[in-house]
Protein backbone atom coordinates (compact mmCIF):
# COMPACT_ATOMS: atom_id res chain seq x y z
CA UNK A 1 0.00 0.00 0.00
CA UNK A 2 1.81 3.39 -1.13
CA UNK A 3 0.58 5.72 1.85
CA UNK A 4 1.45 8.93 -0.10
CA UNK A 5 -2.13 8.58 -0.90
CA UNK A 6 -4.92 8.93 1.11
CA UNK A 7 -6.55 5.02 1.40
CA UNK A 8 -10.13 4.37 2.80
CA UNK A 9 -11.30 1.09 3.94
CA UNK A 10 -15.14 0.42 4.32
CA UNK A 11 -16.47 -1.85 7.43
CA UNK A 12 -19.16 -2.56 10.30
CA UNK A 13 -17.74 -2.22 13.52
CA UNK A 14 -17.47 -5.05 16.52
CA UNK A 15 -19.34 -2.86 18.92
CA UNK A 16 -21.12 1.06 19.91
CA UNK A 17 -22.46 0.57 23.40
CA UNK A 18 -23.95 4.04 24.97
CA UNK A 19 -23.36 3.77 28.80
CA UNK A 20 -25.45 6.42 30.63
CA UNK A 21 -26.73 6.86 34.70
CA UNK A 22 -25.35 9.04 37.37
CA UNK A 23 -22.94 6.36 37.88
CA UNK A 24 -21.37 6.00 34.76
CA UNK A 25 -18.72 8.06 34.73
CA UNK A 26 -17.20 6.09 38.40
CA UNK A 27 -18.59 2.84 37.00
CA UNK A 28 -16.59 2.39 34.17
CA UNK A 29 -13.69 3.86 35.40
CA UNK A 30 -13.29 1.03 37.99
CA UNK A 31 -13.57 -1.13 34.98
CA UNK A 32 -11.28 0.11 32.49
CA UNK A 33 -7.47 -0.52 32.14
CA UNK A 34 -7.16 3.43 31.22
CA UNK A 35 -7.68 6.61 32.74
CA UNK A 36 -11.77 8.13 32.02
CA UNK A 37 -11.54 10.90 34.41
CA UNK A 38 -10.84 13.04 31.16
CA UNK A 39 -13.16 15.54 29.74
CA UNK A 40 -15.85 15.55 27.36
CA UNK A 41 -14.53 15.61 24.06
CA UNK A 42 -12.17 12.86 25.39
CA UNK A 43 -11.45 9.00 22.95
CA UNK A 44 -9.66 7.29 25.25
CA UNK A 45 -8.40 3.53 24.43
CA UNK A 46 -8.04 0.89 26.56
CA UNK A 47 -8.91 -2.86 27.69
CA UNK A 48 -11.91 -5.31 29.64
CA UNK A 49 -9.71 -7.36 31.47
CA UNK A 50 -10.88 -10.08 33.41
CA UNK A 51 -9.36 -11.10 37.20
CA UNK A 52 -6.48 -12.65 35.94
CA UNK A 53 -5.28 -9.48 34.21
CA UNK A 54 -6.36 -11.36 30.45
CA UNK A 55 -7.82 -9.59 28.22
CA UNK A 56 -11.50 -9.95 26.98
CA UNK A 57 -12.11 -7.09 25.09
CA UNK A 58 -10.64 -3.84 23.61
CA UNK A 59 -12.37 -0.29 22.90
CA UNK A 60 -12.09 3.12 22.32
CA UNK A 61 -14.32 5.17 25.33
CA UNK A 62 -15.66 8.43 23.90
CA UNK A 63 -16.63 10.36 26.52
CA UNK A 64 -20.18 12.78 25.35
CA UNK A 65 -21.18 14.31 28.53
CA UNK A 66 -20.62 13.84 32.49
CA UNK A 67 -22.15 10.56 32.44
CA UNK A 68 -23.07 10.03 29.06
CA UNK A 69 -20.37 7.42 26.96
CA UNK A 70 -19.94 5.80 23.70
CA UNK A 71 -17.58 2.12 23.65
CA UNK A 72 -17.17 1.20 20.42
CA UNK A 73 -14.85 -1.32 19.05
CA UNK A 74 -13.49 -2.56 15.58
CA UNK A 75 -13.50 -6.10 16.27
CA UNK A 76 -14.32 -6.64 19.52
CA UNK A 77 -18.33 -7.46 20.02
CA UNK A 78 -20.79 -5.69 21.44
CA UNK A 79 -21.94 -8.90 23.02
CA UNK A 80 -18.78 -9.77 24.93
CA UNK A 81 -18.12 -6.15 26.03
CA UNK A 82 -21.45 -5.77 27.48
CA UNK A 83 -21.65 -9.33 29.03
CA UNK A 84 -18.13 -7.99 30.35
CA UNK A 85 -20.08 -5.17 32.09
CA UNK A 86 -23.32 -6.12 33.27
CA UNK A 87 -21.51 -8.97 35.44
CA UNK A 88 -19.97 -6.18 37.11
CA UNK A 89 -22.93 -3.59 37.41
CA UNK A 90 -24.68 -4.35 41.13
CA UNK A 91 -26.36 -1.42 42.32
CA UNK A 92 -25.02 1.09 40.49
CA UNK A 93 -27.08 3.59 38.46
CA UNK A 94 -25.70 2.58 34.69
CA UNK A 95 -27.64 1.63 31.62
CA UNK A 96 -26.11 -0.12 28.24
CA UNK A 97 -27.84 0.88 25.21
CA UNK A 98 -26.59 -1.41 22.38
CA UNK A 99 -26.06 0.04 19.11
CA UNK A 100 -24.20 -1.60 16.35
CA UNK A 101 -26.83 -2.28 14.43
CA UNK A 102 -27.00 1.35 13.94
CA UNK A 103 -23.76 2.35 12.85
CA UNK A 104 -21.01 1.66 9.57
CA UNK A 105 -17.26 2.73 9.60
CA UNK A 106 -14.44 4.04 7.52
CA UNK A 107 -10.92 3.83 8.29
CA UNK A 108 -9.21 6.64 6.27
CA UNK A 109 -5.36 6.32 6.78
CA UNK A 110 -2.81 7.97 4.65
CA UNK A 111 -0.62 11.57 3.99
CA UNK A 112 -3.38 14.37 4.34
CA UNK A 113 -5.80 12.70 5.82
CA UNK A 114 -6.46 15.11 8.35
CA UNK A 115 -6.56 17.89 6.47
CA UNK A 116 -9.32 16.13 4.11
CA UNK A 117 -11.33 15.61 7.35
CA UNK A 118 -11.03 19.47 8.11
CA UNK A 119 -12.20 20.87 5.12
CA UNK A 120 -14.99 18.34 4.86
CA UNK A 121 -16.54 18.46 8.74
CA UNK A 122 -15.20 21.91 9.90
CA UNK A 123 -12.56 20.22 12.71
CA UNK A 124 -10.11 17.38 12.95
CA UNK A 125 -9.24 15.79 16.31
CA UNK A 126 -6.44 16.13 17.76
CA UNK A 127 -4.84 12.31 19.44
CA UNK A 128 -7.18 11.52 22.22
CA UNK A 129 -10.17 13.15 21.48
CA UNK A 130 -12.98 13.13 18.74
CA UNK A 131 -14.84 15.51 17.05
CA UNK A 132 -18.89 14.98 16.05
CA UNK A 133 -20.64 16.54 13.22
CA UNK A 134 -23.59 15.82 11.67
CA UNK A 135 -23.87 12.73 13.06
CA UNK A 136 -20.63 11.57 12.45
CA UNK A 137 -18.13 10.38 15.01
CA UNK A 138 -14.33 10.79 14.31
CA UNK A 139 -11.29 9.97 16.38
CA UNK A 140 -7.54 9.00 15.84
CA UNK A 141 -7.43 5.21 14.86
CA UNK A 142 -5.33 1.83 15.63
CA UNK A 143 -5.22 -0.06 12.68
CA UNK A 144 -2.78 1.27 10.59
CA UNK A 145 0.62 2.91 10.70
CA UNK A 146 0.83 6.69 10.79
CA UNK A 147 -1.65 9.09 10.77
CA UNK A 148 -5.33 7.19 10.50
CA UNK A 149 -9.00 8.16 11.48
CA UNK A 150 -11.55 6.08 12.95
CA UNK A 151 -15.06 7.30 10.87
CA UNK A 152 -18.32 6.24 12.39
CA UNK A 153 -22.20 7.22 11.91
CA UNK A 154 -25.49 5.79 10.13
CA UNK A 155 -25.27 4.45 6.81
CA UNK A 156 -26.98 7.45 4.65
CA UNK A 157 -24.42 9.69 6.31
CA UNK A 158 -21.53 8.11 5.94
CA UNK A 159 -21.73 6.67 2.21
CA UNK A 160 -22.01 10.78 1.52
CA UNK A 161 -18.71 11.25 3.46
CA UNK A 162 -17.17 8.51 1.46
CA UNK A 163 -18.00 9.95 -1.75
CA UNK A 164 -16.81 13.37 -0.87
CA UNK A 165 -13.49 11.50 0.43
CA UNK A 166 -13.20 9.34 -2.93
CA UNK A 167 -13.69 13.15 -4.60
CA UNK A 168 -11.12 13.97 -2.68
CA UNK A 169 -8.43 11.74 -3.89
CA UNK A 170 -8.67 8.77 -1.41
CA UNK A 171 -8.58 5.57 -3.03
CA UNK A 172 -10.49 2.96 -1.75
CA UNK A 173 -8.87 -0.66 -0.60
CA UNK A 174 -9.75 -3.65 0.10
CA UNK A 175 -9.58 -5.97 3.38
CA UNK A 176 -6.83 -8.22 2.33
CA UNK A 177 -4.50 -5.12 1.55
CA UNK A 178 -5.54 -3.72 5.19
CA UNK A 179 -4.63 -6.80 7.06
CA UNK A 180 -1.08 -7.23 5.37
CA UNK A 181 -0.23 -3.28 6.46
CA UNK A 182 -1.57 -3.97 9.43
CA UNK A 183 0.37 -7.56 10.18
CA UNK A 184 3.19 -5.78 8.75
CA UNK A 185 3.45 -2.87 10.99
CA UNK A 186 3.12 -5.17 14.01
CA UNK A 187 -0.77 -4.37 14.47
CA UNK A 188 -3.02 -6.79 17.28
CA UNK A 189 -6.65 -6.88 16.89
CA UNK A 190 -8.99 -7.92 19.63
CA UNK A 191 -9.41 -10.75 19.82
CA UNK A 192 -7.98 -12.30 16.66
CA UNK A 193 -4.23 -12.09 17.94
CA UNK A 194 -4.99 -10.94 21.37
CA UNK A 195 -7.87 -12.77 23.43
CA UNK A 196 -8.90 -14.26 26.85
CA UNK A 197 -5.96 -16.54 27.14
CA UNK A 198 -3.24 -13.78 26.70
CA UNK A 199 -2.04 -10.85 28.76
CA UNK A 200 -1.19 -7.27 27.37
CA UNK A 201 2.35 -7.22 27.43
CA UNK A 202 2.06 -10.19 25.77
CA UNK A 203 1.09 -8.25 22.79
CA UNK A 204 3.17 -5.37 23.52
CA UNK A 205 0.20 -3.46 24.82
CA UNK A 206 1.66 -2.31 28.25
CA UNK A 207 2.77 1.14 27.09
CA UNK A 208 -0.85 2.30 24.98
CA UNK A 209 -3.33 0.20 26.60
CA UNK A 210 -2.66 0.04 30.49
CA UNK A 211 -2.43 2.21 33.12
CA UNK A 212 -0.49 2.11 36.58
CA UNK A 213 -1.36 5.00 38.01
CA UNK A 214 -5.07 5.65 37.64
CA UNK A 215 -6.20 3.38 40.92
CA UNK A 216 -8.31 0.21 41.21
CA UNK A 217 -9.78 -1.37 38.22
CA UNK A 218 -10.50 -5.13 37.38
CA UNK A 219 -7.14 -7.01 37.14
CA UNK A 220 -5.14 -3.74 37.93
CA UNK A 221 -3.38 -5.99 40.89
CA UNK A 222 -2.30 -8.81 37.78
CA UNK A 223 -0.85 -6.05 35.89
CA UNK A 224 1.18 -3.81 38.83
CA UNK A 225 2.88 -7.72 39.56
CA UNK A 226 3.32 -8.44 36.05
CA UNK A 227 5.45 -5.07 35.46
CA UNK A 228 7.29 -5.56 38.64
CA UNK A 229 8.55 -8.77 36.77
CA UNK A 230 9.49 -6.76 34.22
CA UNK A 231 9.01 -9.09 31.53
CA UNK A 232 6.72 -11.80 29.99
CA UNK A 233 7.47 -15.37 28.69
CA UNK A 234 6.03 -14.34 25.77
CA UNK A 235 4.91 -12.03 22.52
CA UNK A 236 3.10 -11.47 19.84
CA UNK A 237 5.79 -10.93 16.89
CA UNK A 238 5.56 -10.49 12.95
CA UNK A 239 7.31 -13.17 10.83
CA UNK A 240 7.75 -13.84 7.31
CA UNK A 241 7.67 -16.41 4.59
CA UNK A 242 6.48 -17.56 1.04
CA UNK A 243 4.00 -19.53 -0.10
CA UNK A 244 0.44 -20.54 1.06
CA UNK A 245 -0.91 -18.20 3.75
CA UNK A 246 -0.70 -20.21 6.91
CA UNK A 247 -4.16 -20.53 8.62
CA UNK A 248 -4.78 -19.18 12.68
CA UNK A 249 -3.34 -21.36 15.37
CA UNK A 250 -1.28 -22.92 13.22
CA UNK A 251 1.90 -23.65 15.62
CA UNK A 252 5.29 -22.41 14.66
CA UNK A 253 8.57 -24.67 15.23
CA UNK A 254 12.33 -24.59 15.39
CA UNK A 255 13.76 -27.94 14.65
CA UNK A 256 11.31 -30.17 16.84
CA UNK A 257 10.48 -27.59 19.12
CA UNK A 258 7.57 -26.06 19.21
CA UNK A 259 7.95 -21.94 19.66
CA UNK A 260 4.54 -20.55 19.09
CA UNK A 261 1.57 -20.54 16.83
CA UNK A 262 0.39 -17.84 14.40
CA UNK A 263 -2.42 -15.43 15.04
CA UNK A 264 -3.07 -13.99 12.41
CA UNK A 265 -1.75 -13.79 8.85
CA UNK A 266 -1.77 -12.13 4.99
CA UNK A 267 -0.98 -12.65 2.07
CA UNK A 268 0.76 -10.33 -1.30
CA UNK A 269 1.62 -11.85 -4.14
CA UNK A 270 3.62 -15.51 -2.99
CA UNK A 271 4.69 -13.40 0.31
CA UNK A 272 2.98 -13.60 3.64
CA UNK A 273 3.36 -12.09 6.90
CA UNK A 274 1.95 -13.20 10.27
CA UNK A 275 1.76 -12.19 13.38
CA UNK A 276 2.38 -14.98 16.10
CA UNK A 277 2.72 -15.46 19.45
CA UNK A 278 6.17 -17.03 20.39
CA UNK A 279 7.38 -18.56 23.20
CA UNK A 280 10.42 -16.04 24.85
CA UNK A 281 11.79 -18.87 26.65
CA UNK A 282 12.32 -21.57 24.06
CA UNK A 283 12.73 -18.99 20.98
CA UNK A 284 15.98 -18.96 19.35
CA UNK A 285 15.83 -15.06 17.42
CA UNK A 286 18.60 -16.34 15.69
CA UNK A 287 17.11 -19.40 14.02
CA UNK A 288 14.07 -19.53 11.47
CA UNK A 289 10.95 -21.12 12.02
CA UNK A 290 8.67 -24.00 10.10
CA UNK A 291 5.12 -24.78 9.95
CA UNK A 292 6.17 -28.39 10.77
CA UNK A 293 8.60 -30.26 13.08
CA UNK A 294 11.77 -30.72 11.58
CA UNK A 295 10.09 -29.23 8.69
CA UNK A 296 11.62 -26.54 6.19
CA UNK A 297 13.73 -23.47 8.18
CA UNK A 298 11.78 -20.82 5.42
CA UNK A 299 10.36 -18.53 8.43
CA UNK A 300 11.87 -15.46 9.17
CA UNK A 301 11.31 -13.57 12.58
CA UNK A 302 11.07 -9.91 11.57
CA UNK A 303 11.27 -7.86 15.16
CA UNK A 304 12.19 -9.68 18.34
CA UNK A 305 13.09 -8.77 21.61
Amino acid sequence: MNFARMSLFSHRPGALLRVTGDDASGFLQGQFTTELRRPPGSATYGLWLNQKGKILADSHVLRLAENEFLVTSVASTAAIIRQRLEEYIVADDVSLTDETATVHGLLLGGHGGGEVIKQLMGDVPAPGQFVRSKGILIYHGRRLPGENFEILGPEGALAEVRRQLLRQGALEAGAAELEFTRISAGIPVVPVDLGSGDLPGEGGLEDSAISYTKGCYLGQEVMARLKNLGQVRRRLLVVRGHGPVPIAQMALYQGEKKVGEIRSAAGRGEAFVALAMLSLINLNPAERLSLAPGGPADITLDRHE
